[in-house]
């Protein structure tokens, strides 16, 4: 079942534009599963539990329980979903999903496509191989004297930068070998340059190799005017093949941007993307949570390959993007019993009106500074955000903060009364440490403790805490490298201001969709709304935007967008 482009065009146009005002019962549906009476009947439970309308429950068709093929997500149940919503006229209304017992937790590896891409990328990358050796021996055969040329040879590991290295060199040694001609030579052999050099290094690279004999303020006017003309030109070429990459993966798509890379940065640039794209394609980094997956439901089409920024991270509250591509917020309703999932929702309502108390645990590692700027992303920052949410609390609230900066974890029954947690690092591996309160919320930073939700031989921290009685947590069903998680000042600060319900913190604080992250806990739940912990205005600015105090910071624009799913660079820190 697939849905129109036309339909599809008009879920954009009348799609709400997300505003942070208070998530109402009436912008949720719920997905559930029809062949399984557990997933139906927590379904009702909670519509009822929350004044959800019943109509908002949408029944997909999927094997209770199992995680699902990408086919089958691409091909049924992703159009099936958005046609329910267009039949029942919620496009304009929702604003959050729900799924609930038995909805697949993970949708698995994109296999059709991989191995045709792999090969016409190596095709492509010994053709490119050839066409550099051709250039370079272009280049030798510049010999106004008439000596035999050299064979130029190319090293098995050839890369852009070596491409670029070796092309240096053979226009050194051709102008050296061009200072005794005549001027007239001179002029012959410099335009003879002129198509080799470009294509193998782009046509800036070009014209600077050229001109790089002399400094820049010894060059001719029309030499400069050349440079510049074919500066702005690359520039506009990599905003071509920065759109493309915003299309699905697949060869007709390569082929484009090979030519755009080619025109750009020459054989040089086209081996580092392909070797780029074929280090992706490797590690086929395309499966993703079903949760994370659904946030994209009504974007049109999109790279599968790794991750796409959260237009509903703070960083783009106000952004031209957000408002053309809407993003749903989805959270999960699963424990490891019936009974547990039951619980989510009554221990979120009767906290809402009893308040939540309790202790504030926090487990860092005692990672220490460097000399200089924290790397963004890396260990030492998030183990500096515990640390700093430890200082925030103890600065700005009068909650019981415990922090330990030590490699150790917490130990067995060293956090009674515990209300809110956060803390690394222990692979699938819970520490049966704490004593939750009714309501708490937390989670542990490490690469799969969410890869199951009810496996009961399994140890991993989302299952055992929601045993456990804890009533909100998050993580990853594959490894999701550490920046895929919420920065944990960020996201505890957000739900200590009252201002947001869980769900709210969850997307403002998480950096990616289309990825491996889920929320489990009831979405609206708001344990703060009426007793805010901490004053906006008196926490420090970078504060501010996760909290909108300061509505006239600058908003990103599509080129500041994180590194989406078809880029390499931005590996993360693997946890």
């Amino acid at each position: 079942m697939r849905i129109s482009p036309s339909h599809l065009l008009l879920l954009v146009l009348f799609f709400p534009h997300v505003t942070w005002a208070e998530l109402k019962p009436e912008e949720i549906a719920i997905i559930a599963v029809r062949s399984s009476p557990e997933s139906v009947s927590i379904a009702e439970y909670y519509a009822k539990a929350r004044a959800i309308p019943l109509a908002h429950i949408c029944l997909i068709d999927v094997p209770p329980g199992k995680n699902l093929d990408r086919a089958v997500w691409e091909d049924s149940v992703r159009p099936a979903i958005r046609t329910w919503i267009l039949d029942q006229r919620l496009e304009s209304q929702l604003r959050c999903l729900v799924t609930v017992w038995d909805v697949p937790l993970k949708i698995s590896r994109e296999t059709a496509g991989i191995d045709a891409r792999q090969a016409f990328l190596k095709a492509e990358k010994r053709l490119r191989r050839e066409a550099i050796l051709a250039g370079l021996a272009r280049i030798d055969n510049i010999r106004p004297d008439g000596a035999p040329p050299a064979a130029p040879e190319l090293p098995n590991d050839l890369s852009t930068g070596k491409v670029m290295e070796l092309l240096g060199a053979a226009v050194q040694a051709a102008q050296k070998r061009l200072a005794l001609a005549s001027p007239d030579a001179v002029k012959t052999a410099n335009r003879e340059l002129m198509q080799p050099v470009a294509e193998l290094g782009g046509m800036v690279a070009g014209l600077q190799i050229l001109a790089g004999q002399s400094a820049a303020s010894q060059r001719a006017p029309e030499q400069v005017r050349k440079l510049e003309f074919a500066k702005g030109r690359a520039l506009g070429l990599l905003d071509a093949k920065q759109a493309m990459e915003q299309m699905p993966e697949s060869i007709e798509r390569d082929e484009q941007i090979l030519s755009i890379v080619s025109s750009a940065a020459g054989h040089a640039g086209v081996v580092g993307w392909i070797d780029a794209q074929l280090k992706l394609l490797d590690k086929n980094e395309t499966y993703s949570s079903f949760d994370s997956e659904l946030s994209l439901l009504f974007w049109l089409e999109y790279p599968l390959n790794r991750w796409l920024p959260n237009l509903l991270h703070h960083r783009y509250d106000g952004s031209d993007a957000r408002r053309r591509k809407p993003t749903l917020m989805v959270s999960r309703l699963e424990a490891p019993t019936l009974g547990d999932t039951r619980r989510l929702i009554d221990d979120a309502i009767a906290t809402e009106a009893e308040g939540l108390g309790g202790k504030v645990y926090l487990d860092a590692r005692g990672i220490s500074s460097p000399k200089g700027p924290m790397r963004k992303g890396s260990y030492g920052d998030y183990d500096l955000a515990i640390r700093d949410l430890a200082a925030l609390l103890q600065d700005h609230t009068k909650l019981d903060v415990k922090l330990d900066d030590r490699k150790e974890l917490f130990q067995e029954d060293e956090c009674p009364d515990a209300g809110l947690y956060c803390g690394w690092y222990s692979l699938a591996n819970y520490v049966d440490a704490f004593e939750f309160v009714r309501g708490a919320v937390g989670y542990h930073i490490a690469s799969g403790e969410a890869t199951t939700l009810r496996n009961p031989n399994s140890n991993v921290w989302c299952k055992r805490m929601l045993e456990d009685g804890i009533c909100a947590t998050l993580g990853p069903v594959h490894e999701p490298y550490l920046t895929a998680f919420p920065r944990p000042d960020e996201f505890f600060v957000a739900l200590l201001s009252g201002k947001y319900s869980l769900v709210e913190c969850y997307y403002r604080t998480k950096p990616f969709n289309s990825w491996v992250m889920i929320l489990v806990g009831d979405p609206l739940y708001s344990p703060f709304r009426t007793n805010s912990l901490v004053d906006a205005t008196a926490l420090p600015d970078r504060f501010k935007e996760v909290l909108e105090v300061d509505p006239e910071q600058p908003h990103p624009t599509d080129q500041d967008l994180e590194p989406h799913k078809g880029h390499a660079p931005h590996e993360g820190q693997i946890l």
